[in-house]
Parts: C-alpha cells; sequence; structure tokens
C-alpha cells in the first residue's frame, strides 16, 4: 500500500530546515517565493539547487530568464518570509515592495539584510512530481553575521549553539 502523502509531509514536518527566499528578474519577469527546501550541491563549481512547486509562477519566469538568487533568512525576517509564502492581508500584492533589495551579477532581486545571498546562473532544472528541482552555479555571495532562520514542526524557530562533546 503506497505511503499517504498526509503522514508522509507530516513526518517531513518535523525536520529542521533553512528558510530561504528564491528570486528572480529579467526579460522575462520579476518572481519570487519563500522556500525551505535548499541546499548545496557542490563547492567546485559552486552549485547549489531549489525545489519550488510547479504551480508557481517563479518556475516559467526563472527558466526564461536563465538566472535566480537564494536569500537566506534571518530570524529577524520572518514577517518577509511570510510576505513570499503568500501569507498576510494582501498575498497578491507585489512582495518585492516588502524589504530593502539590490542586484548582484545576474540581475536577481537580493536581500540586503540576508544572512546570505547566493546570485546563480541557471544550469538545469527537472521537474519531479509536483515540484521543479532548479540547479544554479553560484556566480556571487554575499554575507553577514546573523541567527539563521529556522521552520521546523511547522513553526520558525533558531539555532542554539549545543555544547562540544
Amino acid at each position: 500500500m503506497p505511503l499517504k502523502a498526509s503522514d508522509f509531509t507530516a513526518a517531513l514536518s518535523l525536520a529542521a530546515n533553512g528558510v530561504s527566499i528564491v528570486t528572480t528578474d529579467g526579460d522575462h519577469g520579476k518572481a519570487g517565493l519563500t522556500v525551505s527546501s535548499m541546499c548545496s550541491v557542490c563547492a567546485e563549481p559552486a552549485l547549489i539547487l531549489a525545489c519550488v512547486n510547479s504551480d508557481n509562477e517563479f518556475g516559467a519566469k526563472a527558466q526564461a530568464n536563465k538566472q535566480f538568487a537564494v536569500n537566506i533568512l534571518t530570524t529577524a525576517q520572518t514577517e518577509i518570509s511570510g510576505v513570499f509564502a503568500g501569507f498576510g492581508e494582501n498575498p497578491k500584492a507585489d512582495r518585492f515592495l516588502t524589504g530593502d533589495w539590490q542586484t548582484l551579477n545576474t540581475g536577481s532581486p537580493i536581500l540586503s539584510d540576508a544572512l546570505v545571498s547566493l546570485d546563480c546562473e541557471l544550469v538545469s532544472y527537472k521537474e519531479h512530481g509536483t515540484h521543479v528541482i532548479y540547479i544554479g552555479e553560484v556566480l556571487a555571495v554575499q554575507s553577514k553575521e546573523a541567527d539563521a532562520l529556522i521552520y521546523t514542526n511547522r513553526q520558525y524557530a533558531k539555532s542554539i549553539p549545543l555544547p562540544h562533546t
């Protein structure tokens, strides 16, 4: 008997994940959304991946623009995370009116006070089930010192360092 989707998502909701906003901009338009499925692929060349629901407008725009950025959020950025997740009073409003945005190499929006911003050229993408996996080569990095925003058990959290043993 196949595993129920609700059992799968309930189990994975217990995992702790960093929270990021992925963005794209270019001739084919601007888009962005909050994701918790982002990770490094390798260091040489510097590659990352992000998983996005195939129904989201980000996908078509990122594929056409051939670029995207990943903005890893700090604990001070729960509000903007919610905005880019589509929550709030006006989920259809221009999400980029929230936050201070700039660009690095590609023109994709970089959140100026993000923990880490990774500006990427789109290398490949592949649809699997309901999502598309985007792999990008990192062309530029911007970072600062702060606590990373984490999402676990369907709520925001922050890490607390444990003593070394």
